[in-house]
């Protein structure tokens, strides 16, 4: 009886040696991958350990290229005119004080004539002034009447200082202003450098004053007004690093940086809008064209490979790892992917060892499923 008991046991402890248990049976046989090195070189298999590079924490906005306002400017008559001639076209460049536009009007010689009249009575009455004023010391003129032609030189002075005025706002010289200079024509002057956007008007037609004529544009202070919504509003800091990519130009990013960060929002779109300088390499383009940036808010420094490099199954992520002379593939924890950089965490046991660097999804196509000769 003993015996028989004693060969049971046996027979028992030798089966469950034979059959695996159900966790080694579900477990993936391990594969190793044998490459020569004509292989290597023919698909660029690079090798290496891992290191030390930034992962970049990004906020997504859109924008637009835009000028600040005063260097983009609609132009119109000072007073009502005709337009009697253009001599721009959109798109021309003109520099500050080039005449662009005449305008033609009766009002225009009406002012210069105003003020050749008053400047002729000012002299007058400034030369009767003097006279009577060394005849009041004499008793030769009342005071009265003395003090009523200073009253009348004081107006006059007044309207003279005015007319000034008015003619400089018409980039009239006053010193220029002579009978025979007197005209009725009248030459809009550009104020600043830039180049003509739009033409309102077309020659011959009235306008009357304040009415836009053409529009210039410098875009010496060209910048970029990118769109952050509330919840990353409060990540943005003056200083910050933009990365900057064109709508329809794929992989080309220029770079810029924060300057201005606008403390109010918006009440329809709870946005607020981010003023961000570029680089000098940002290309030239139409203003209010749209533009896509990234602000990095963070920077990480951790050991990194390329996104394009982890393999992803599911929930989990692998390299491949250096055997001698074969390749195996082992099972990576991952931090943050900022989309072109992935952390690689760990384990311990692959921080340091030699790993695959390019060419991951090379060998992990060339793994030989099970059941396959």
């Amino acid at each position: 009886m003993k015996s028989f008991l004693y060969l049971s046991l046996v027979s028992m402890l030798l089966l469950s040696c034979e059959q695996p248990s159900e966790e080694s049976a579900s477990r993936p046989e391990e594969q190793l991958i044998n490459l020569s090195q004509e292989q290597l070189r023919f698909n660029n298999i690079k090798t290496g350990k891992l290191k030390r590079g930034v992962v970049n924490h990004k906020i997504k906005a859109t924008g637009m290229v835009d000028v600040p306002p005063n260097y983009s400017i609609k132009l119109s008559s000072p007073l009502q005119a005709y337009v009697s001639k253009l001599l721009i076209l959109p798109g021309n460049s003109v520099r500050k004080g080039q005449v662009i536009a005449h305008f033609t009007h009766p009002d225009i010689a009406q002012v210069q004539k105003d003020y050749l009249t008053a400047q002729a009575q000012k002299q007058f009455l400034k030369k009767d002034l003097d006279r009577k004023k060394g005849l009041l010391s004499e008793n030769g003129v009342s005071q009265r009447s003395y003090d009523q032609l200073e009253s009348e030189y004081v107006e006059i002075t007044t309207r003279v200082k005015s007319l000034e005025d008015e003619l400089r706002r018409l980039e009239i010289r006053p010193s220029s202003v002579k009978t025979e200079s007197i005209t009725q024509t009248l030459k809009l002057k550009a104020p600043i450098d830039g180049v003509i956007t739009e033409i309102f008007r077309k020659t011959g037609e009235y306008v009357s004053a304040s009415e836009p004529i053409l529009s210039i544009l410098n875009r010496d202070h060209e910048h970029i007004e990118l769109q952050v919504f509330q919840n990353d509003l409060r990540k943005v800091k003056k200083g910050m690093m933009v990365e900057i990519r064109l709508s329809g130009s794929e992989g080309e990013v220029y770079g810029g940086e924060v300057f201005l960060v606008n403390a109010q929002l918006d009440e329809e779109t709870l946005s607020s809008n981010v003023h961000v300088h570029p680089d000098e390499n940002f290309p030239d383009i139409a203003i209010n064209s749209v533009v896509f940036g990234e602000i990095v808010y963070q920077m990480d420094s951790v050991y990194t490979m390329p996104t394009s490099e982890i393999i992803r199954e599911g929930n989990e992520y692998f390299l491949f790892q250096k055997t001698f002379d074969a390749f195996k593939k082992v099972e990576v924890e991952v931090g943050f992917n900022d989309g072109e950089n992935i952390a690689v965490l760990g384990p311990v046991s692959v921080m340091d060892s030699e790993l695959v660097l390019i060419g991951n999804y090379y060998l992990n196509g060339s793994i030989v499923p099970s059941g396959n000769n």
